[in-house]
């Protein structure tokens, strides 16, 4: 009986103590309201576009392995349209963006899609 009673009022202590110090550094005012560089913003925008575009080609390549015709170019030309969006960005930005091939199973042959990686310059 004791040990469980202990155990409760660790547990309590534990709880109560944790959520006090989980939040117990902030940042500085000052480092919140300032703006990003706009090279710096455009390169975070960049790579979100990117992370979008991977998710996309993704659903697209598992909407493909799913349903039982054939469209592997139906999804190629998806994934052109997709990457095409985000070259034309980088490139307007200065931006490298290089494709990773990754080979799929679908529709009874490997289909190598792309997904895409920003370099940092």
């Amino acid at each position: 009986m004791k040990k469980r009673l202990v155990a409760m009022l660790l547990c309590v202590a534990l709880l109560v103590a944790f959520p006090a110090t989980a939040f117990a550094q902030t940042n500085p005012p000052a480092a919140r309201c300032m703006p990003a560089p706009a090279g710096q913003a455009q390169m975070l925008r960049l790579q979100v576009m990117v992370m979008q575009a991977n998710a996309e080609i993704d659903l697209l390549v598992l909407w493909a392995k799913i349903t039982p015709y054939d469209d592997v170019d139906w999804l190629l030309s998806q994934v052109d349209r997709i990457t095409g969006r985000v070259f034309d960005y980088a490139d307007s930005i200065g931006a490298t963006v290089v494709c990773d091939y990754e080979p799929h199973w679908i529709d009874g042959q490997t289909v190598l899609v792309d997904t895409l990686r920003v370099v940092n310059v």
